[in-house]
């Protein structure tokens, strides 16, 4: 949300957003389309406000189109998803350039990601590498993790961990890639026969304990036991090009 200080009054900030609305100001319609895409519930799990994707994406159409910038993304994903308006990967695209042309690295990612579900994991390996030149850190990890593995590029293990060390201290990336950068800087040791230098950086990854397969392999050094590292991307039950199950995850009831 463009709004930087927390939100106090969440019911409040809605209702002057509304006004807002009515007095035709883009940016409150680019807010409120962002909130109503998905809907907004507090801590207790109780639905704060409603959903209403239809509404949203008349807001956010109207936002994009008129020329405001941070409307781009949130229209691009609309189209991606098919939230408010029947899903169309040549608009999502579309949008999600407009956001890149506009200085911003997530319409690069975005773009990585279509490209990836279309299976041109070249094409997507290449915009992952545009988001991490704009210092995106999470974009960083997924270009990491293409050259562990030789996903849509040439496998080059020293640059996948120039990546992920260029990831870990980035401003801008979320707590799971770092954690996930850890985690893969760690495997590609383990590969080495580096258990040494993997050690520390599963212990950064599993340290809130919300990292199972660092957790694991963690166990299988502490026992002595031979490592057998998930190499899957967090969360995702699939093989590297998502064509069968991974065999550590049942393993890990996950």
């Amino acid at each position: 949300m463009s709004a930087s200080k927390p939100i106090r009054d969440f019911p409040k900030y809605i209702s002057e957003l509304r006004r807002r609305v009515t007095q035709g100001d883009v940016s409150a319609m680019c807010d409120l389309g962002m909130w109503l895409q998905e809907g907004f519930q507090d801590r207790k799990g109780r639905s704060v406000l409603r959903s209403d994707p239809a509404y949203s994406f008349r807001l956010l159409k109207t936002a994009a189109e008129g020329g405001y910038k941070e409307a781009a993304a949130p229209f691009g994903y609309a189209y991606d998803v098919g939230l408010g308006t029947r899903r169309s990967r040549r608009q999502a695209v579309r949008w999600y350039t407009v956001d890149y042309r506009n200085g911003r690295s997530g319409g690069a990612a975005n773009l990585a990601t279509v490209y990836r579900d279309l299976g041109d994991l070249r094409r997507a390996f290449g915009w992952w590498m545009r988001a991490a030149a704009m210092g995106d850190g999470d974009a960083m990890v997924d270009a990491g993790y293409c050259y562990q593995y030789g996903i849509g590029v040439r496998k080059n293990i020293a640059v996948a961990r120039r990546l992920y060390r260029r990831a870990i201290p980035a401003r801008d990336i979320s707590m799971w890639g770092r954690e996930e950068a850890f985690y893969h800087l760690a495997v590609s040791y383990l590969d080495a026969d580096k258990p040494k230098l993997a050690l520390p950086l599963l212990k950064r990854a599993a340290k809130d304990g919300d990292y199972p397969e660092a957790a694991a392999v963690l166990r299988q050094l502490d026992a002595k036991e031979a490592v057998e590292p998930c190499r899957c991307r967090r969360f995702i039950r699939k093989s590297l090009r998502g064509h069968a199950e991974c065999a550590v995850h049942p393993r890990l009831g996950r």
